[in-house]
This record gives C-alpha cells, structure tokens and sequence, in this order.
C-alpha cells in the first residue's frame, strides 16, 4: 500500500507540473519501451528462458506490480527512463544455450521498434495521406545581405509575389521551381506592395537564387495514398530514415560535415529531456506529426540498441558474433568489459542531459 501511495503521487505530481506535450510524450516513450520489452520477453520465453521480471521503468521501488503471466511477474515504476525484462545475457544458462537463441532474444527488441515504426507510418499513409507543407500566400519576409539581385531590383520587404512572367504563384516551392529552371535567365515577378500592382525585373543567379527570406502561410496537404502504396512507402520511409540516422552519427562524431539549415544544438549529443521537448513539440502540431515523431524515436531506439556497444543489444550480439568465429571470451571478461562501457554510457547520458539543460536544440 506504501508503494501503491508513493507511485500515484509522484503520477499526480507529473500531470500537476507537465504540460500535456510533454505528458502524451512521455506516454510515447512508454509504449515504446514495452513494445522493445516485448519483444525480448516473448522471443525469450518462447525460446525456454526464464524471466522473472517485465518492468516498465526502473528501479525496484515504488512499484505497482501489474500481476504474473507465464511465470513473469509484471510491474511498472514512475521512474519511466526506461524497462527491462530480467534476463541477465551473461548467465550461464542464457550463455550456454544455443548462439541463435541467445541472438534472437537480443535482436526482438529492435525487431519490434522497427515493425512499430513501420506499422505507424503504414496507418497514417493508408489513413490520412502523405503530408507536405506548403508556404502559400508567399511574402518577402527579409532581404539577402549577400546575395542582393532581389533587394537591387528594388524588392522590398512584406512584397507579395502574386506572379512570374505572367504564371500565377501559389506556393513558395512552385516559385522556387520557376527559378532553378530559369538560371541566368531574365523574369518579371508580379508584385502586390501595399495593394498596389508593380512589375520588378532580374535574373536568378547560377544556383536559381535572388536572395530573399519567404514568409506566408504555412499549410498542411495530405495526399492519399492506397494500401499498397502506403505499405511500400512506410517501408521506404523506414529504410531512408535509418539512413539518415547513421548519417546523423557520423556527423556527430564530425566524421561527415554539418549540413547547413539545422537548428543550433541539433548535432551535439542529447538526452531523454531533448527527446521529450521535441516530442512536446510534434505534439503542438497536431495528431499526424506526434504520431510520425513517436515512430522515428521507435527507429532511433532501435538503431541505438542494434550499435555494437557491450552492455546495449548490439554489444552482446557482437560476443555472439566472436564466438562463432572462435573467440569467447570468458563470462567475467563480459562482465568487466560491459561494467566500463555502462560508466561510459551513463557518462555520456549525464553529458546529453547537461547540453539538455544548458544548451538545448534551438527550434527555429
């Protein structure tokens, strides 16, 4: 009854001091972390593992046991960095079973976030449609300080352009898309300043640029989609993301170059409070971009867990990986090795919690 009362306070302390954002982000994450959990505790007892425990959160204390099935007693804690299911991967009984046992317990987890992923994008696409955003309405928000061809033209400032050489202009992409195709070439941009109807002639530079900030309105459009496009676009968009991801790591580690456009802080190394502001964010944006937002940190769970990093499911598989080359090394090596590498992963995470805290990604 103690626990029971602790857990439901500290609960009633969140959704007194969070916002909704945050609280439908964290939420998120949870599911995100028992369909990895699941994955781990099905495939292990499937395979004849024993696993005493499934735990949303960690910790032991406070706990609300959740009940036992199939010989696994079921409990979540409100310290919700995480879960696990208690299959210790340096056990002799886990290390003398089979090596494609022990590698399928270990890759579920990541099976499970990157079929989770696959199956949201999957519903938003067959449901809703593929969403682009367009910039309608489009205004001159700021001039170019380097590249004047705008601003000597005469362009100013909360113009309007209403047309080019006589097209209509709807969005900021289609206007963008006249000036990549007329490089070096003379237009008249139709102008509307202040209700009054000008003309403004220039000539794009060799990159399609007149160097202007746009400014409009912003506006969401879905573009439907059937079930089997939806089914092998989320599969695409899986694959393109997880790309971009690894790309997104060897940036980090300033491997690759940063590419320019991207928010202040988004490349150096962030915590669970970064995750949680983003999501917050998402959230602000309504139903289908938080949705979208909780399968790409799906993804990226996934592909932080599959990294052969001793101690994450990539390292253990990785000691598969030697043994069935030959080399196994000896339990208590394991166990030194993935006691070094949990310091220099909480260090790390104590290093994203601080770039959390005193210098978070700025949104633009």
């Amino acid at each position: 009854m103690k626990d029971l009362l602790k857990f439901g306070l500290i609960v009633a302390a969140m959704f007194y001091f969070f916002s909704p954002g945050v609280i439908a982000m964290i939420a998120g994450l949870v599911a995100l972390v028992v369909v990895h959990e699941f994955g781990h505790w099905i495939v292990a007892r499937l395979c004849g593992f024993a696993v005493p425990t499934f735990s949303v959160g960690m910790g032991s204390a406070p706990r609300l046991r959740l009940g036992t099935f199939w010989g696994t007693e079921f409990q979540i804690t409100p310290w919700l960095i995480g879960g696990y299911v208690s299959i210790n991967p340096q056990d002799e009984t886990f290390l003398s079973a089979a090596k494609w046992k022990r590698a399928a317990v270990l890759v579920a987890g990541v099976v499970m976030n990157v079929l989770t992923a696959v199956l949201i994008i999957f519903v938003l696409l067959a449901a809703v449609g593929a969403k682009r955003v367009e910039l309608q309405n489009l205004s001159v928000k700021q001039l170019d300080q380097t590249i004047t061809i705008a601003a000597d033209a005469g362009l100013q400032a909360g113009d309007t352009i209403v047309a080019v050489d006589g097209v209509g202009v709807t969005n900021f992409d289609q206007f963008r898309s006249y000036l990549a195709a007329h490089k070096n070439v003379r237009i008249t941009l139709g102008i509307d300043r202040n209700g009054e109807a000008k003309e403004i002639s220039l000539v794009p530079n060799a990159d399609g640029r007149i160097g202007f900030q746009p400014d409009g309105k912003v506006v969401a459009i879905y573009e439907p989609r059937s079930i089997g496009q939806a089914a092998v676009e989320s599969v695409k968009v899986t694959y393109e993301t997880t790309v971009n991801m690894g790309r997104g790591l060897l940036i980090m580690m300033k491997i690759l170059p940063e590419p320019a456009g991207l928010p202040a802080g988004a490349t150096d190394v962030h915590g669970v409070v970064a995750i949680v502001q983003i999501g917050a964010t998402a959230y602000d944006g309504g139903l289908y971009a938080f949705l979208m937002m909780v399968a790409m940190i799906s993804l990226n769970l996934a592909f932080m867990n599959i990294l052969p990093i001793p101690l994450l499911d990539g390292g253990h598989l990785l000691f598969i990986g030697l043994e069935c080359v030959g080399i196994r090394l000896r339990k208590e090596t394991q166990g030194f090795i993935s006691l070094l590498f949990m310091f220099l992963l909480l260090g790390l995470m104590f290093f994203g919690l601080f770039n959390d805290i005193f210098h978070p990604i700025q949104f633009k």
